[in-house]
């Protein structure tokens, strides 16, 4: 006789569920260090102990998940609950990847008439790129073989298959779901107590960061009046510019109004006096050093820039 499954009793039971991810919390990201790996566990009622390979390592996040850096491998994680009731399970931990574990407590009323009832966990959306883990909890006593059959749309299956959870990378699927679908079956009951479950995950597509243009700096500002200290000034921002591959020396020359800017410091004198020196003096090349006028002040004055390949000049004023 064939046994409707949903004739069932009612027995009310303290479970743990798992659902594995990695984009829990948005609002935070953890750089992940060179050659390491993130480890994130969030609990959804209160914050409870963790341990990772047999030692305490701190308290699980609520809003948003705590992470934890570790070597890339297997990892043991231990979550101890309430009651003592513990969640323990085996993690593995990617080079440059941040893995996310998400534990809750379900206090509800199940019926059971067979020795098996899953429930199928996943976070509702991650950011593209991360790995997420699809787990299958089941709330029996499973005295039976059980069979987990997987399907995936969209991303890379890892690990897992033919295990009760699976791992998926996201990489390049930003923008679309991954849809995880499980079937639940045994030897022994004759289909009876087969489940076809599934959970969706969004994928959220990261925007990259546009590089960042070079800016120019600037090296040194006086008055010109000695010509010494001019050529000790000249020497050092020669020396910064030599050390930037392929920079120009941008020179502004600001024609000074008193006696002696009109006539022993006047524009074109100091200008033949800069490129001379930088080009004969300190042997660097001419097509690297621009100089330009500016306006006028009460004593001449240099302003000295370096500007990296791909940077704008200064502006003259």
């Amino acid at each position: 006789m064939r046994v409707n499954r949903y004739n069932f009793l009612f027995v009310i039971g303290l479970v743990m569920m798992l659902g594995v991810s990695s984009g829990f919390a948005f609002d935070r990201v953890t750089k992940v260090p060179k050659n390491m790996g993130v480890l994130r566990v969030q609990t959804d009622e209160q914050v409870f102990d963790v341990k990772i390979d047999g030692q305490y390592v701190g308290k699980s996040g609520v809003t948003i998940g705590e992470d934890f850096v570790l070597k890339p491998g297997i990892h043991r994680l231990e979550v101890v609950g309430p009651n003592g009731l513990t969640w323990s399970g085996d993690v593995e931990v990617y080079n440059g990847k941040r893995n996310c574990i998400c534990l809750k407590i379900v206090r509800e009323t199940t019926t059971k008439a067979c020795p098996y009832r899953f429930t199928l966990d996943g976070p509702s959306r991650i950011n593209e790129g991360d790995l997420v883990t699809f787990a299958a909890i089941n709330q029996g006593t499973a005295p039976v073989p059980i069979k987990y059959a997987w399907k995936v749309s969209n991303g890379r299956v890892t690990s897992g298959l033919g295990t009760s959870s699976i791992t998926v990378d996201s990489t390049g699927i930003g923008g679309s779901t991954i849809n995880a679908e499980l079937d639940v079956n045994d030897d022994v009951y004759d289909n009876r107590c087969r489940q076809v479950i599934s959970v969706p995950t969004d994928v959220v597509r990261v925007p990259v960061e546009e590089p960042k243009a070079p800016l120019p700096f600037r090296c040194d500002e006086f008055a010109a009046t000695v010509p010494d200290d001019a050529k000790a000034r000249f020497d050092t921002c020669v020396i910064q510019a030599q050390n930037t591959p392929d920079a120009q020396i941008y020179v502004i020359i600001y024609p000074g109004t008193d006696r002696v800017s009109m006539g022993r410091n006047t524009y074109d004198r100091l200008s033949k006096f800069t490129l001379d020196y930088m080009v004969k003096n300190r042997g660097f090349d001419p097509r690297r050093i621009q100089i330009v006028k500016g306006s006028n002040r009460a004593r001449s004055t240099y302003e000295i820039w370096i500007v990296p390949p791909g940077a704008n000049p200064p502006v003259v004023q």
